[in-house]
């Protein structure tokens, strides 16, 4: 029973660690290496059901394709850790106003 558990919170300690470091180095890669390393991380996200982290994941890897100014790209780190820690149960709706606090960061 603790295998499960234990896989899981090593998957999103990991998930944690990425996303520190893309947020430090980000500014160094070029768009399509940020947006395969985000894909990236939406696709661990995924096989590991963690909905709202792919979900965020998703919309970031759009406003990289849309090549929107970079400084707009750390609105998603803080979004992306919260992300990490939702569980299933509230997936969707934290997905959603996940999205929603970055929309309105955007809008100033």
């Amino acid at each position: 029973m603790d295998a499960p558990i234990n896989d899981s919170l090593a998957v999103r300690a990991t998930l944690c660690a990425d996303i520190d470091m893309m947020a430090a180095r980000y500014r160094e890669m070029t768009l399509p290496a940020l947006r395969a390393y985000v894909a990236a991380l939406g696709s661990t996200a995924q096989a590991y059901d963690i909905q709202p982290l792919a979900g965020i994941a998703r919309a970031f890897e759009r406003s990289i394709a849309l090549h929107r100014e970079d400084a707009a790209f750390s609105l998603y780190f803080d979004q992306l850790k919260m992300a990490v820690g939702c569980e299933a149960a509230d997936s969707e709706t934290a997905r959603d106003a996940m999205l929603a606090a970055i929309s309105v960061r955007f809008a100033g």
